[in-house]
């Protein structure tokens, strides 16, 4: 079908962190939604911090630079879980385990093919007894019509 989006799902990992990325919605014509989803393992014993977010932490972010042709929305993440930690006066927001992100695509031009949505997934995974230094996973989705 003419401005069907596809994609191979593609897998990267880091400190802590497992990441998949695929396109959702091989039936999108131009000017019609899809998707991008982002499913993240983060290691047992290890969250990664949501928004908001105190100074002088890295906040889960999600950067996706697209090719001519596609229109790349906001990410849409799930509600962070509130941490109150010992040392800090200030609360955490924290996602633990797993959790998916969405990230709506638009086709703007039936010709877009043969190329590759770059997904770049910036962190900083921390546990009970400290914290990683802050961590960029890229992935490069490769994209067909």
């Amino acid at each position: 079908m003419a401005g069907s989006i596809h994609g191979t799902p593609v897998h990267g990992s880091a400190q802590g962190v497992e990441i998949s990325a695929r396109l959702d919605g091989s039936t999108s014509r131009a000017a019609s939604p899809t998707r991008l989803a982002i499913d993240i393992t983060i290691d047992p014993g290890l969250h990664v911090y949501g928004l908001p977010v105190p100074e002088g932490f890295i906040p889960l972010s999600i950067d996706v630079s697209s090719p001519e042709g596609v229109r790349v929305g906001i990410p849409v993440f799930p509600p962070p879980t509130p941490l109150q930690m010992e040392d800090f006066d200030e609360s955490f927001f924290i996602y633990e385990d797993k959790l998916s992100v969405s990230i709506p695509l638009t086709v703007t031009d039936d010709r877009v093919d043969d190329t590759a949505l770059e997904v770049k997934v910036r962190y900083q995974a921390c546990g009970d007894r400290g914290c990683f230094m802050p961590q960029t996973v890229e992935l490069n989705l490769p994209v067909r019509a």
